[in-house]
């Protein structure tokens, strides 16, 4: 289990730093993908807090500036792949307790939760993909069997 998160999360992080760096080498400062590539940064911020007991959720629709939030971005992608890294097997069944942000109490596994950060930022790289077609560019392609492609996994021997 370990490796394939690993994996997901190296292709998080990938992806990620795909669509930032594209959002600043062509000069895109549109309101809506960096309040989108905000939104995914502070979330994956908020879930790792709350995966690690740390429950100090910010509010997640906070629009940052584009430079810092992707130096950010790259930071929690290290957080959450040595988190991920150093689980036992077991831990992924493990029930994490949490509040929404509502307020609400919550549980769900580990693993539930891990599949749910990637998702959630597959979701809006998405969204920002279609807003940069909108204001007239080619996006990077930023979808998982292209990073399979070009970072491989190993093969059993």
């Amino acid at each position: 289990m370990n490796d394939y998160f690993d994996r997901l999360f190296r292709f998080n992080s990938w992806a990620n730093a795909a669509l930032g760096n594209f959002l600043i080498d062509n000069n895109i400062e549109d309101y809506d993908c960096i309040r989108l590539m905000s939104h995914l940064q502070l979330a994956q911020s908020n879930w790792y807090k709350r995966i690690v007991g740390q429950q100090e959720d910010e509010p997640v629709w906070q629009v940052l500036e584009l430079r810092p939030l992707t130096v950010e971005l790259d930071n929690n992608g290290e957080l959450w792949l040595k988190y991920v890294q150093t689980l036992d097997p077991d831990e992924f069944n493990n029930w994490v307790a949490y509040n929404n942000l509502a307020g609400q109490p919550q549980e769900n596994t580990t693993q539930d939760l891990l599949a749910h950060v990637v998702n959630h930022a597959t979701y809006h790289r998405g969204q920002v993909a279609r807003r940069i077609r909108e204001l007239g560019f080619t996006p990077p392609t930023t979808d998982y069997v292209l990073f399979a492609r070009n970072f491989p996994a190993k093969r059993a021997i």
